[in-house]
């Protein structure tokens, strides 16, 4: 009887973990509970880079190209598919054109991404205040730009990301940075027109909240997962051994539901996962994983090794 791999997430992670899945014979579902697959690929508009340096493609090119390869080994994408639990045996509800139904693969893979991290300061939750990536949905997948004057709370990678994609689509960022909640307040019930830093007040529009990500991994969790709290992470994650195996058998996370990282590593991870997966049921020797671990590159290679060093914080008690 062939082996059944569901993968939850059609993000990039999970659109790589189902294609190695699947290419080592196993029948593999991709649930993934929006209408389209693809994570944060179809709101990013800077290029991504995979691979060798200098290797970068367009986010929907990559995105095409990863559901084509999905598509092409015979990978099921079902859309508008919500997992809405995760239990022992890692059988899981799933909720689809109103009816549920329960799943229980042999394997399965949590690739349900990220969430933005929270910043409470006074007037965060008016209208016109955003987080990254809900502002980044208006602007690049919808072409809705909500004002005019942005103000921009963080101060990494993201934040930076961020402000570039508000330039591009014609907007003017008239505060960016990172301050105590304390000194910020936003002003405009009805609707955001100021910025209070302190002592300076910066007419805006639009505030966004950009001070980084932190792993989804609540299905997991459901399922007994143990958590472990890595800063470098973003915060909890799954614990997760080199194989991107949890401590449930056979359930695998990866990608940014691991820990918040770059696209290359959730592909990277994904992959990992998929060919795991593969060796766990029996379909690809072992070393195919230390290939596939091989081939990963650096960032892969750090995020595992600092996960060795994690120690559990909590676990369900369902064992």
């Amino acid at each position: 009887m062939t082996a059944l791999v569901v993968v939850v997430g059609a993000g990039p992670a999970g659109l790589a973990a189902a294609t190695e899945a699947a290419r080592a014979g196993a029948a593999t579902i991709l649930l993934e509970e929006r209408a389209e697959p693809g994570g944060r690929l179809p709101y990013a508009v800077q290029l991504v880079a995979i691979g060798p340096v200098g290797n970068a493609e367009r986010p929907a090119q990559l995105l095409e190209r990863l559901v084509g390869e999905a598509l092409s080994v015979g990978v099921a994408i079902r859309t508008g598919a919500l997992v809405a639990g995760c239990f022992a045996g890692n059988e899981i509800l799933v909720i689809e054109n109103d009816r549920a139904s329960r799943i229980t693969p042999d394997a399965l893979i949590v690739t349900t991404g990220a969430t933005n991290l929270p910043f409470p300061f006074a007037g965060a939750t008016f209208p016109g205040v955003f987080s990254a990536q809900g502002l980044q949905i208006l602007l690049n997948q919808h072409r809705v730009r909500p004002g005019r004057r942005f103000a921009v709370i963080g101060g990494g990678e993201d934040a930076e990301v961020l402000v570039s994609e508000i330039m591009l689509a014609g907007g003017e960022v008239i505060w960016s940075g990172i301050a105590p909640a304390s000194f910020l307040r936003a002003e405009g019930a009805a609707g955001v027109h100021a910025l209070i830093v302190g002592q300076e007040r910066h007419e805006v529009e639009v505030i966004a909240i950009a001070v980084g990500r932190q792993a989804d991994p609540a299905l997991a969790t459901m399922a007994g997962a143990s958590l472990g709290l890595s800063p470098a992470l973003g915060g909890l994650v799954p614990l997760v051994d080199d194989r991107m195996e949890s401590s449930v058998r056979r359930l695998f996370v990866a990608g940014d539901a691991a820990g918040a990282g770059s696209v290359a590593v959730a592909i990277a991870e994904g992959r990992l996962a998929g060919v795991a997966v593969a060796m766990s049921l029996g379909l690809v020797p072992e070393t195919d994983v230390g290939a596939t671990r091989a081939a990963g590159g650096d960032e892969l290679e750090w995020r595992l090794a600092s996960r060795r060093s994690i120690q559990g914080v909590t676990v369900q008690p369902y064992e």
